[in-house]
């Protein structure tokens, strides 16, 4: 049983070597949940499907059972932003309801979604089926957690801009105390704060093909904002492992005890995953914040380097690791002095890396640059100099009537007098990173971009759009 005022869900890539980090780091039991879904179930997911690892039925149904034997509750996910209609298509939506009979056969017990209509089904179908709410439903007001909460889910996935508002924290904890109600808060995505293309990215995601990857234009402009202007990446509402025990002490002092804390990313490597579990079970990082959170590169992304050094088999489809396509080395290493990024050596996409969608209409330049600007520069977060970071924002949380004055245009600086520049000062003291090689980046970055929004990365596209 948990011991704790608070509980930790984590997402798993099915690889077993995470029950094995699990036993040695949860001493408390604290992790009562691992989530996550399959490759091929017909349904969109928070996440590209091309890079979830290919399971059968048999081989789901014996992690669901793995996790059984640790106390742990398997939650699968449904959890996209939008099902494109298919729950109101006749054969589309059967398919969708008995997929979830299968896994409940299985032994899932514990499902995520954010459709209306789906919750209300399951809700009447699966009476001991426990509803989590997913991100993407997006609840960022007290009366949204009422509509949902009267709508039969047990647990709301609040969004980031709950993670450092803990005036409104303490609000909601002590009104929904007594309710049954769980909480959660994701700890360790690294969204822009208040970023005004989620939706858009979510509906990218949630369109994705399990056979085919895609360039996903806000995954890379996200990062690009956010290496012009690093101070962004303490503007993202995560919470820091040593950070934890803040959101202790406000369950504790509230009473109550249906606060979980969720950790990402399903879709990384088992090595990443380990030092998550690692980080927030000990709540203490020494190293780069970075490594924590889903700054993506190329090393965190597969997890075939990590089964094939235990020896365990590796699912059908699973990507291989590797750097940028054949050709195309990365924009530079990490600064001098830093630790080094590590990971593959660069090469061309070995067999088995998922095939890039639309690659034969692309000029022949494309998938290297793009394969050049997802191998990301390297920023160098310091964790441990972060102490005391957050407390700012316990005492004199501001964020929602003011301006972040990293990344303001200056008529709007010049003449907004509510600003705040507190993540700037803090970004100067934490965050290195080599000015060339970023600037390398930046230039390749910015000219894809430039060619995705207009089409000419498709061949003859100047002549079509005449």
């Amino acid at each position: 049983m948990n011991k704790d005022a608070i509980s930790f869900d984590v997402g798993t890539n099915f690889d077993y070597r995470l029950f094995d980090v699990i036993d040695q780091c949860d001493k408390k039991h604290s992790i009562t949940y691992m989530y996550g879904k399959l490759r091929r179930d017909g349904l969109p997911g928070g996440r590209s499907a091309s890079i979830i690892p290919e399971l059968t039925l048999d081989e789901f149904e014996k992690y669901v059972n793995e996790c059984k034997k640790r106390d742990i509750t398997f939650n699968y996910l449904i959890n996209p932003l939008a099902l494109d209609q298919d729950m109101y298509d006749p054969e589309v939506g059967k398919k969708i309801r008995d997929f979830i009979h299968t896994v409940y056969d299985i032994g899932v017990r514990a499902i995520t979604i954010n459709d209306p209509s789906l919750i209300h089904y399951v809700r009447k179908t699966f009476p001991d089926m426990f509803i989590t709410l997913g991100l993407y439903a997006y609840p960022t007001k007290i009366q949204q957690i009422e509509y949902w909460r009267n709508w039969g889910v047990d647990e709301i996935t609040l969004d980031h801009c709950f993670n450092r508002r803990f005036d409104l924290l303490r609000q909601i904890l002590k009104q929904y105390k007594d309710t049954g109600l769980y909480l959660r808060l994701i700890a360790n995505n690294l969204c822009l704060r208040e970023c005004p293309f989620r939706m858009a990215h979510g509906a990218f995601v949630g369109h994705s093909d399990p056979d085919k990857s895609s360039i996903d234009y806000s995954l890379i402009n996200c990062n690009y904002l956010k290496a012009c202007q690093p101070e962004r990446l303490l503007q993202s509402e995560w919470i820091r492992p040593e950070d934890i025990h803040y959101y202790r002490e406000l369950a504790e002092e509230t009473g109550n005890e249906h606060l979980a804390i969720k950790l990402v990313d399903r879709c990384r490597s088992t090595d990443f995953l380990e030092n998550v579990i690692t980080a927030y079970m000990t709540e203490s990082y020494d190293g780069n914040l970075l490594d924590l959170v889903n700054w993506p590169n190329t090393k965190a992304m597969s997890n075939r380097a990590s089964l094939e050094k235990t020896g365990q088999s590796i699912p059908n489809g699973m990507p291989p690791v590797g750097g940028p396509p054949a050709g195309m080395p990365p924009v530079g290493g990490p600064p001098a002095g830093m630790p080094p990024v590590g990971g593959p050596p660069v090469g061309g996409p070995p067999a088995g890396r998922p095939m890039l969608r639309h690659a034969e209409a692309m000029n022949p330049d494309v998938p290297p640059r793009f394969g050049r600007v997802m191998s990301f520069p390297t920023i160098y977060v310091d964790n441990k100099k972060l102490d005391g970071f957050i407390e700012h924002f316990i005492k004199d949380y501001r964020c929602d009537q003011t301006l972040c004055r990293g990344g303001m245009t200056c008529d709007v600086a010049d003449n907004f007098s509510n600003t705040c520049g507190y993540c700037q000062g803090w970004a100067k003291k934490v965050i290195s990173y080599d000015e060339a090689e970023v600037e390398a980046w930046k230039a390749a970055t910015k000219q894809l971009l430039s060619d995705f929004e207009d089409g000419t990365f498709f061949r003859n596209a100047a002549e079509g759009n005449k």
